[in-house]
Order: C-alpha cells, then sequence, then structure tokens
C-alpha cells in the first residue's frame, strides 16, 4: 500500500521541467523524494524551488501528499518506526483516543485500568455511574476498610454523625446500645464516640450497621469527594466489569491524556496506526516538517 499523489505523472513532470521521455527512461516508479534529489543534482532550479516551498509549508504537503485521506495517513504512520508512531498518539483528541479503546478487549480495559491513578479511576467511576450507587455497590468490606482507613479524618465522622437523618440516628443508637433510642442521648454517644482512643474508635465506626455506614458514607464523600479515593482499585474496576463495554468505554474520558496514551500504545501496529491516522491533519503536516519527513520514503508512489 502506498500513497496516492493529487497528481499524475505528466503534472509532475511539467513542474520539474522535465519531458516526458526522460521521466520515463530516468525515473519510471521512483519516489517523488528520489526524483527531487536527483534534479536538483543536476542543476535544476525548479526541482530546488519546489522542494523548498514543499518541505517548508504544511499546506503544501497536505495538498501534495493529500493528507486529509485517512487513508495516505495511516499508509505513512504504518511505515514508521514503533518511536515515531508513539509520538503521534499524543497529538491525537481524547476524543480520538476513546475510538481506539474499543479495539480492546473488556477484560484487558479492565486489566489496564486497574492501573490508573486512583482520582482519574474514580473519576470514570462517577461518569458510569450516580454517588447513590456507586455507595449502594460498596461491599460491607469496602465500607469496613472505609472507616479504618488512616485518610479519614474523625472531625469530619463526627460531624457527618451528628447530621445523620432522623430516621438513621434511631438506627443508628438502637443499634450500638441494644436499647430504644429514647433512652439515649444521641449527643452523648457521639460525645463518646469522639472521646476514644483512634483504635477503638475505628474498630467501633467499622462494625456498625452498615446502613448506617452507608448513610455515613454517602454524606462524606458528597461532602468531600476526595473520600471516594481511599477505597480499593478493584472495588471500582469490579463495579466497571458490570456495564457493556460501550458503556464502560464512554466514561473513560475522564482518564488523563497520558493514562489514555499509554493504553492506546498497547495496540498492535495496525490498529494503532489506524487509530493514530485521526490526527489533526495540520498537526501531522508540521509533525513531518518537523525533521520527520523520512518516513515518507518509503510510502511514496508516483
Amino acid at each position: 500500500m502506498s500513497v496516492v499523489l493529487d497528481t499524475n505523472m505528466k503534472l509532475f513532470a511539467e513542474r520539474m521541467n522535465i519531458t516526458s521521455s526522460r521521466m520515463i527512461q530516468d525515473y519510471g516508479l521512483t519516489t517523488v523524494d528520489e526524483i527531487i534529489e536527483a534534479e536538483a543534482k543536476r542543476g535544476n532550479t525548479k526541482a530546488v524551488n519546489f522542494a523548498m516551498d514543499l518541505y517548508n509549508s504544511p499546506d503544501k504537503l497536505m495538498k501534495v501528499f493529500k493528507l486529509t485521506d485517512v487513508e495516505n495517513k495511516f499508509v505513512i504512520l504504518h511505515n514508521m518506526d514503533d518511536a515515531t508512531r508513539a509520538m503521534v498518539v499524543p497529538m491525537l483528541d481524547k476524543e480520538d483516543m476513546i475510538l481506539g479503546l474499543y479495539f480492546f478487549t473488556q477484560e484487558k480495559l479492565l486489566s489496564m485500568l486497574m492501573e490508573v491513578d486512583m482520582e482519574e479511576l474514580v473519576n470514570v467511576v462517577l461518569g458510569a455511574y450516580a454517588l447513590e450507587e456507586i455507595i449502594m455497590m460498596f461491599t460491607e468490606d469496602d465500607l469496613a476498610g472505609f472507616f479504618q482507613h488512616d485518610d479519614l479524618d474523625r472531625n469530619d465522622v463526627i460531624e457527618q454523625l451528628k447530621a445523620l437523618p432522623p430516621e438513621v440516628m434511631i438506627q443508628f443508637v438502637e443499634g450500638v446500645t441494644g436499647k430504644p433510642s429514647d433512652e439515649t442521648n444521641p449527643d452523648d454517644l457521639i460525645k463518646m464516640i469522639e472521646e476514644m482512643p483512634t483504635d477503638q474508635y475505628r474498630d467501633f465506626m467499622s462494625a456498625i450497621d452498615p446502613n448506617v455506614q452507608r448513610q455515613l458514607t454517602f454524606q462524606l464523600t458528597k461532602t468531600k469527594p476526595e473520600y471516594l479515593q481511599l477505597f480499593e482499585n478493584y472495588t471500582y474496576v469490579n463495579m466497571l466489569s458490570k456495564l457493556m463495554k460501550p458503556e464502560m468505554v464512554k466514561p473513560m474520558i475522564a482518564l488523563e491524556k497520558e493514562s489514555m496514551t499509554n493504553m492506546i500504545l498497547e495496540l498492535p501496529d495496525d490498529l494503532l496506526s489506524i487509530v493514530a491516522a485521526q490526527v489533526n491533519t495540520r498537526d501531522f503536516a508540521e509533525f513531518l516538517l518537523d525533521d520527520h519527513l523520512d518516513v515518507l520514503q518509503d510510502s511514496i508512489m508516483m
């Protein structure tokens, strides 16, 4: 497969001031670069001027090599070495990268999501589910681990305990004391929790009624979304695994561009070239002009 130019042999020969007979005799299927180089060495000023124009103008390069044609960009990209092709991927918009993620199996996507930064993973999950749904999907072990976490500020927990809805407060008090709620002052109970030693406090909070834990977790994460990062990666990846692949891929737009780039670079060469060919045409032309014109050599056929 080769790049098809927007000109034919006759027109190109006229631009270079080369007769048709000499074009056929001397050059045959020689590439454009080779013809220009050979003619420049012969002192053909038109060839020199054409080369200077071509290799210094993105617009000229786009026109001559028809870079607006995705297939032409694919050919050029496919002929690049791995390192050069990898330099093009970060030039893509995230929307184009998302399309590339569909080439992976769902299992591979889940595996790669296990490796991304927790903040990014949380953003993906929040794009897939409402906060209330996320809280309901936490297991009892997830919730217990959350209240054991070193980075969960006790002051925030105490504040949210005081703000529990009345019906949840009743459930909390009765679950802790084993007595009717009207026999215990909730403020006294909360004060006792506030003054517990750290280890006792964490064990206590991780053992209370899971429904109360869910309500507290909802209030805490709604007030401070960063607390969602205190759960385990696999907890969120498991939530995403419940979705069909299209529904799972769509919120991955929340990933940082660097993370998406690293994922796309795991595609096989053919698929990677298909994705990279979505690059903005002018950006691609400028990339080629910036010391990468050599990749055109094996891609051009008159």
